[in-house]
């Protein structure tokens, strides 16, 4: 058996292996910006590495041991001699595959994964690829030369099936990775709605009650959270919390109280409760408005309201000075539909030193 390594770089003490014109990426580019290398210029004699197939390399069963390692042996030469003799005849009768598929929908779909929160680490972990061919589908050749920051036009057909089979899903969002805490905050809200207390959710979870409460107070959670609030709510939404002994029904009362008074909606209230909007609380015939449920609203307390509650919330805060903005964050609305209440109740606008203000008064609300 005659068995070779593959080519090493021809530059002198250099004993990487060569890429291009028979140089490493660093004397290529080297004698490149050197102008040494033209169309017609000369190649230097081949070198190999004095590598050989590993002992358990099987002989014939791919083109790695005959391209590669230069390998001459029967088997592999007789191996590639069938391969190409069907390349060729493939070719002949227009049946010929190269296994390559066109990148751009593969790219597309690796940047939407990436507005989504899914990096391209993550979709390599996923999809069992290689960072660097997932990189380079999106920056381009990051191999220093002429052709470095260059776009694929095609990718392996087995790399854009793996690539595309990796789903826009919370589940392959990173555990550090950050999305809306919409979801969370309405599964935990559903729960004491249905009487689980905070620290009783507290300690399934792992946390401590305090910040518990601030969780529900963000805009966005780990991935690692969301999904830990999600498997808790799947356990529990269909249950109700022990009532044994008095404490676990002082519990339970004052749960189903806090619940009420902030109108927070059982789990059933819910068809998706990841993307459904929000209903406003539905109200009796004399439009009454509760001045509570406005006042927590105002401070920032998720507190569901209607649609009079609403308008009377936007007008107290907006002669308060808050900006529309500010508005709508602390009233959890989008800033067109504060717009929309502000101008039928002909309140102007207030300036934008209103976001200063609501920071200083938070502490105070």
């Amino acid at each position: 058996m005659t068995a070779r390594g593959p080519l090493i770089c021809t530059a002198e003490g250099c004993e990487r292996r060569s890429r291009a014109r028979r140089l490493c990426p660093a004397h290529y580019q080297k004698a490149w910006k050197a102008g040494e290398i033209g169309q017609h210029a000369k190649l230097p004699p081949r070198v190999y590495d004095p590598k050989v197939c590993p002992p358990e390399h099987k002989h014939g069963a791919s083109g790695t041991c005959y391209v590669h390692h230069q390998c001459r042996c029967a088997a592999c030469s007789a191996a590639q001699g069938a391969r190409e003799t069907a390349r060729r005849k493939a070719k002949a009768y227009g049946r010929y595959d190269t296994g390559l598929v066109d990148a751009d929908p593969v790219r597309e779909h690796i940047l939407a994964l990436a507005e989504f929160g899914i990096g391209y680490k993550r979709v390599a972990e996923i999809s069992g690829i290689g960072v660097t061919a997932v990189r380079n589908l999106v920056w381009g050749r990051q191999d220093p030369g002429p052709r470095k920051g260059e776009l694929p036009k095609r990718v392996k057909r087995e790399t854009a099936e793996a690539i595309l089979a990796v789903e826009l899903d919370v589940a392959n969002l990173a555990d550090g990775g950050k999305l809306s805490a919409r979801g969370t905050r309405r599964r935990l809200q559903a729960l004491v709605a249905r009487g689980w207390s905070m620290s009783k959710l507290a300690e399934r979870l792992g946390v401590e009650v305090g910040n518990l409460s601030s969780m529900m107070q963000r805009e966005q959670v780990f991935a690692r959270t969301h999904r830990q609030v999600a498997a808790l709510f799947d356990e529990l939404w269909d249950q109700l919390p022990p009532r044994d002994s008095w404490h676990d029904k002082a519990a339970y009362t004052r749960a189903i109280g806090h619940a009420k008074a902030h109108r927070w909606l059982p789990p059933l209230a819910w068809d998706d409760i990841d993307i459904d909007e929000e209903p406003p609380v539905v109200e009796d015939g004399g439009q009454a408005v509760d001045p509570v449920a406005v006042d927590l609203a105002c401070a920032g307390e998720s507190v569901r309201l209607s649609v009079a509650e609403r308008r009377a919330a936007v007008a107290q805060m907006s002669a308060a000075g808050f900006a529309d903005g500010v508005i709508a964050e602390r009233l959890r609305l989008i800033i067109r539909t504060v717009v929309r209440i502000r101008k039928e109740l002909d309140i102007p606008a207030a300036v934008d030193a209103g976001k200063n203000r609501v920071l200083r008064a938070s502490g105070a609300a």
